[in-house]
């Protein structure tokens, strides 16, 4: 039987507004008042709109009585001559954000007691703990006892500590000391103003044993156990972890709060398309209950190094930010040189992301052979089935020590983890050398012999899954061959490991010098170029169908969930650019090879698709979740567009100004991207002025590459210098990653009576068209689709 004063079903319109009303102050006569003959007579649509408009008093709300809702006094205010206040009803429920504001007032109180009871732990532990589990290692610890707990020396007679912000008054403190924020040994994070943003909260709480992130998730297996690891085997006492005090006796972390925020920022900025830590599991040993080992502060280090450009902190000054980031960056490279393990390289590899963010220079391509190296002594590059371990009095001193540096992955997600970590290195070595041009990749394709990574979803919930297999037989280009058996476990981040491979193949096809004017080597080239081609059509296709829907996800789904899709869609135009650049503005010309129209479409239309990607993501607020290989992308095209001007003789399409202001707004958070807008904006100013046509810059830079690119045949011959200005070095960014095909290279005295004669003046001017007649027409004749030598019909002759 149905209880006669159930309450009705609402309608879909009434949804917002079925919920009982706090503001009601629980009066059962505003519940019933609204179901009486009167409501029930009025029409449905009038009914709606005035079903809640009237109130109770505010003084009735207070006392709990029923209202009767006169008006401009209800009655009881009349009779005790009270003033009656009638406010607009509220909707139902929790004002918008009141959870969200509860939730950071119990994290910042739950990380405040871990903290003071933490401090419980080590205190006691600093006082029955024999001196050996008290100190670590001397490259990145002071010794001095008084500090290792993060406490500075107090001498005798100094007045009380004064209590530390944020602890409540009955919190006592450790007479004698005075808690240091920066250097605390184990803090607890809380959420700053910048906030939880890129995932649940609820994935803050670390499981209740000691966890490091040497052995959990994001495959950092192995750091402990590795021989070159100078706490492989200290001693451990049962109520103090080794390496459990603070790293630095001074101030060598933000405070805590700050830290809580660095690391969530990590995880929205970075982590989406760096995708080599497990939320969950770094959270849990960074904010949970256990005390941090060594390896772990080495990897927050790392954290704070590369994030701090995104936190927005009015407590921290220019200057501390500054020494913040010189702190943690000297301590990770301290380690990493000393340290040869997955946890060092995992740190290594994060702070790799903040150096190659700031500049694609000398200093970056000394952390990327140090991480290509490490990849190779750990032997993260192939699939081992076999690991072989020893006893710390058996570790040898010699070449042997790399077969026993690494040990058994102790689960899946360890295992999946370092398999990331190395993809991860693959990645950044290639973005590195393409952008340079001359140099060959660390880590060859032939020696990759590692799984496509599983979809990060998987790869949090640590599910074992299959991608594919590998097959014995290397691929036409010298590199491992792939089968994918599981398409539906990859993630973004497989794919962009797929396409990054078709760039390398890319790369080393166009450094391959051939001979312009045989047909023979030039036939072997198209087919080459054609297969490269089909190559990133087909990885188009295979990519998930949500891709297509990319400009739709970005204005419905988090900016987050999608950035990485952005960084994948940068990848593809950059490969796309590589390739038919070479054949739609080559630097030289015969008979036989003319630029390609549909090369040139090929280029045009994949920077049209960056332009449009990018602007969604503009609007979407979402550059700053993008990172420097995005930034590479926008400085791919942009040069392009500005290769285009000189090969036809045209005005720069106006979309170069769009990409200008783009990258200097990502160079907000990473300043390679501002070198890269500066640079543009010069060329452009300086073209935009008639102070040099395109096409002569053009050839500038090719003059200079050629120079410079002479070798001596004997150590007799002498050499020489010559200056160059800001501008010849700009000529040289923005150009020379288009001086393909490359040629056979000439002996030195050659090329040097070519350039003094204006021999290389005709490779570049009369062979393409930038002639002084070609300038007088208006420039170079757009190339003939029919007679396009590219056509798949066409013979070559």
């Amino acid at each position: 039987m149905v209880a006669s004063n159930a309450p009705p079903v609402p309608m879909a319109e009434d949804e917002a507004n079925s919920g009982f009303s706090h503001d009601e102050g629980g009066s059962s006569g505003d519940d019933t008042s609204h179901n009486g003959p009167a409501s029930t007579a009025v029409a449905g649509n009038k009914r709606k709109r005035t079903k809640y408009q009237k109130t109770s008093c505010e003084l009735c709300k207070a006392r709990k009585v029923k209202c009767d809702r006169a008006e401009p006094a209800c009655s009881w205010c009349a009779r005790h001559n009270r003033t009656c206040v009638y406010l607009e009803r509220q909707k139902p429920g929790s004002r918008i954000g009141f959870t969200l504001e509860l939730e950071t007032k119990v994290n910042r109180v739950d990380a405040l007691l871990q903290t003071l009871w933490r401090r419980v732990e080590d205190h006691i532990a600093h006082d029955h703990a024999s001196p050996s589990q008290q100190t670590l290692s001397p490259s990145v610890s002071n010794p001095n006892a008084s500090q290792a707990d993060g406490y500075p020396p107090q001498p005798d007679g100094a007045a009380p500590p004064r209590r530390p912000v944020g602890v409540p008054a009955g919190t006592p403190i450790i007479p004698g000391r005075t808690p240091v924020a920066f250097s605390s040994p184990s803090w607890q994070g809380a959420e700053g103003q910048d906030g939880m943003q890129g995932g649940p909260r609820s994935s803050v709480q670390g499981p209740p044993t000691s966890m490091s992130m040497a052995g959990g998730g994001g495959g950092g297996g192995g750091g402990e156990s590795s021989p070159f690891n100078g706490t492989n085997h200290m001693p451990r006492g049962p109520p103090m972890r080794a390496g459990s005090s603070s790293l630095s006796g001074g101030t060598d972390l933000p405070p805590h709060d700050m830290i809580y925020t660095l690391v969530d920022l990590y995880f929205k900025h970075c982590n989406t398309w760096c995708p080599i830590l497990d939320r969950k599991t770094t959270f849990g040993v960074f904010f949970g209950s256990t005390s941090q080992s060594e390896v772990d502060r080495i990897l927050l280090h790392a954290i704070v190094a590369t994030t701090l450009r995104f936190l927005k902190d009015a407590r921290l000054s220019p200057e501390m930010r500054a020494h913040y980031h010189a702190v943690s960056k000297n301590t990770v490279m301290i380690y990493a040189m000393e340290h040869v393990s997955v946890a060092a390289l995992k740190a290594l590899v994060i702070l790799s992301l903040d150096e190659l963010g700031t500049s694609n220079g000398p200093r970056g391509w000394n952390l990327l052979s140090l991480l290509a190296q490490n990849v190779r002594h750990l032997d993260l590059w192939e699939e081992n089935s076999m690991y072989l371990s020893a006893g710390e009095e058996d570790l040898p001193h010699t070449g042997s020590v790399r077969r026993v540096t690494v040990g058994q992955p102790e689960s899946w997600i360890e295992d999946e983890g370092r398999r990331r970590l190395c993809w991860m290195v693959y990645l950044l070595d290639r973005y590195a050398t393409v952008a340079t041009t001359t140099f060959d990749f660390m880590l060859e394709d032939k020696r990759m012999k590692r799984m496509l990574p599983c979809s990060y979803d998987l790869f949090s919930r640590n599910v074992p899954v299959e991608t594919g297999s590998l097959d014995p037989t290397p691929d036409g280009h010298g590199g491992t061959t792939y089968t994918v058996s599981k398409p539906e476990n990859l993630g973004s981040f497989s794919y962009h490991c797929e396409i990054l491979r078709i760039l390398s193949q890319v790369h080393d096809f166009l450094k391959t010098p051939i001979d312009v004017t045989s047909s023979t080597e030039m036939a072997g080239w198209r087919n080459t170029y054609r297969s490269l081609d089909s190559a990133l059509d087909n990885w188009l296709q295979s990519l998930p169908s949500e891709y297509s829907r990319i400009s739709a996800l970005c204005h419905s789904d988090p900016a987050s969930r999608v950035a990485n899709w952005f960084m994948l869609h940068s990848a593809y135009v950059t490969s796309v650019v590589r390739l038919h650049s070479s054949a739609a503005y080559p630097t030289v010309r015969s008979h036989i090879f003319v630029p390609s129209h549909y090369a040139m479409q090929r280029c045009l239309s994949a920077v049209q698709s960056l332009r449009d990607i990018t602007q969604d993501v503009y609007e979407a607020n979402g550059l700053d979740l993008v990172g420097p290989p995005f930034a590479f992308s926008l400085w791919t095209a942009a040069r392009l567009l500005i290769v285009h001007a000189s090969a036809m003789g045209c005005a720069v399409d106006s979309k170069i100004d769009f990409f200008i202001d783009i990258l200097t707004y990502v160079g907000q958070y990473w300043e390679v991207a501002n070198n890269y807008a500066r640079i543009l904006a010069r060329v452009m100013q300086k073209g935009r002025q008639s102070e040099m046509p395109y096409a002569v810059m053009r050839k500038s830079a090719y003059d200079l590459v050629g120079l410079t690119s002479a070798t001596r045949r004997s150590g007799l011959d002498e050499t020489s210098s010559q200056s160059v200005s800001l501008s010849e070095l700009d000529n040289i960014d923005v150009f020379d990653f288009f001086n393909y095909p490359k040629v056979a290279e000439p002996g030195p005295r050659t090329m040097a009576a070519a350039a003094a004669g204006g021999q290389t003046s005709t490779i570049l001017l009369q062979t393409q068209g930038y002639g002084p007649e070609a300038m007088r027409n208006g420039g170079a004749a757009v190339p003939d689709p029919e007679a396009d030598w590219l056509g798949y019909g066409s013979p070559f002759s």
